[in-house]
C-alpha cells in the first residue's frame, strides 16, 4: 500500500514530468553578495537531454519530492568570513537555487537520499553526473547541509570545488535537474523515502565570475 505523501505510481509521474543573531547576520550576509549575479542508490540515471523538458532560468520545476528553481551559477574563490574555503589552488563553482520540500516530512541535503543529488552542472571541467557537491549552504545564514522543512522555500548554494580554469570561458551553463522515486517498503532502517535519482529536466542559467567575492 502506498503511504501518504508518496505518489500512487512513480512510473506514471516520471513519464508525465516533461537563528537570528545580529553578529551572524554580519558574518553571513557576504554570501548573498558574493553570489549575487550580474543581471543515491546506484548513481544518477541519465537520458538524452534532447528528450527532456527545458525549464527557463528562474522558473520552477515540480518534482515528486521537491520544487526546484535554478536561478544562476557563480564562480567564487571562497567565503572566508564563514570559514568556507576550497582546497589550495581550487575555487567554488556554485549553483544557486530555491528549493521547496513538497513532501510531508523533512528532507536532508546530503547525497543519496537528500537534495544534494537533485542538481548537476554540465560542461564544467571536473564535474560529472557522479560528482557530489562539496557542500550545500543556506544563503541567508550560511547553515551547512540544512534539513528542508515541508513547504518552506529555501535559497541554497550548491558548491563544487573546481580548478581555477574551470568554466572560465562560459557565460552560461546547463544544469541538469533530477527527480527521485518514492519507495515505501524494503528498508526498515530508512522506511519511506525518495531515492534512485533520474534526469527529469534541464535548464540553462547565466554564469558569472565573482572572483574573491566582489559583487560588481
Amino acid at each position: 500500500m502506498t503511504e501518504p505523501g508518496g505518489p500512487a505510481n512513480w512510473r506514471t509521474r516520471a513519464t508525465t514530468l516533461s537563528r537570528k543573531v545580529p553578529s551572524k547576520w554580519l558574518a553571513t550576509a557576504a554570501i548573498g553578495l558574493f553570489l549575487a549575479g550580474s543581471a543515491a542508490f546506484g548513481g544518477l540515471e541519465t537520458v538524452d537531454a534532447d528528450a527532456l523538458p527545458e525549464v527557463a532560468a528562474g522558473s520552477a520545476f515540480d518534482g515528486a519530492q521537491l520544487r526546484i528553481t535554478v536561478d544562476r551559477a557563480v564562480l567564487v574563490d571562497g567565503f572566508p568570513e564563514q570559514n568556507i574555503t576550497p582546497a589550495e589552488g581550487r575555487r567554488f563553482f556554485v549553483v544557486v537555487a530555491t528549493v521547496e520540500n513538497l513532501w510531508d516530512r523533512p528532507v536532508s541535503t546530503y547525497s543519496n537520499t537528500g537534495a544534494a543529488d537533485n542538481l548537476r552542472p554540465v560542461g564544467v571541467d571536473g564535474i560529472t553526473a557522479e560528482t557530489k557537491p562539496t557542500d550545500v549552504l543556506v544563503i541567508s545564514d550560511a547553515t551547512r547541509s540544512p534539513r528542508l522543512q515541508p513547504r518552506v522555500p529555501v535559497e541554497l548554494a550548491f558548491l563544487w570545488e573546481v580548478a581555477p580554469s574551470a568554466a572560465a570561458d562560459l557565460d552560461q551553463v546547463r544544469v541538469d535537474i533530477y527527480d527521485k522515486v518514492y519507495t515505501a517498503n524494503g528498508f526498515v532502517t530508512y522506511g519511506a523515502r525518495y531515492d534512485s535519482p533520474f534526469l527529469a529536466a534541464v535548464t540553462t542559467v547565466p554564469l558569472t565570475d565573482n572572483g574573491a567575492g566582489e559583487s560588481s
